[in-house]
């Protein structure tokens, strides 16, 4: 698996994520953030399989970031004293 499986370049940015004007009735207009709507910015899209990946990981990380449900938490190291 590579890259190019998860995500793929958003084709109405070509991949910068900026877009100076969104175009309406043929006129462009102003972009005041001047992010991709289609992409919001990011400059990619989710592939399918990307899109699965991320959903699998989510739970995860978000544990991580929060803590562990239980409370437990490993006990952190301490430095060694150098006497054997």
């Amino acid at each position: 698996m590579v890259i190019r499986d998860l995500k793929t370049p958003c084709t109405r940015c070509n991949g910068s994520g900026r877009m100076p004007g969104l175009p309406n009735l043929g006129i462009n207009q102003i972009n005041a953030s001047g992010m991709c709507p289609h992409c919001q910015g990011r400059g990619f899209l989710l592939t399918e399989l990307g899109q699965d990946l991320i959903d699998l990981l989510r739970p995860f990380v978000e544990e991580w970031i929060n803590g562990r449900p239980d409370g437990a938490r490993t006990a952190p190291r301490t430095a060694p004293t150098g006497k054997s």
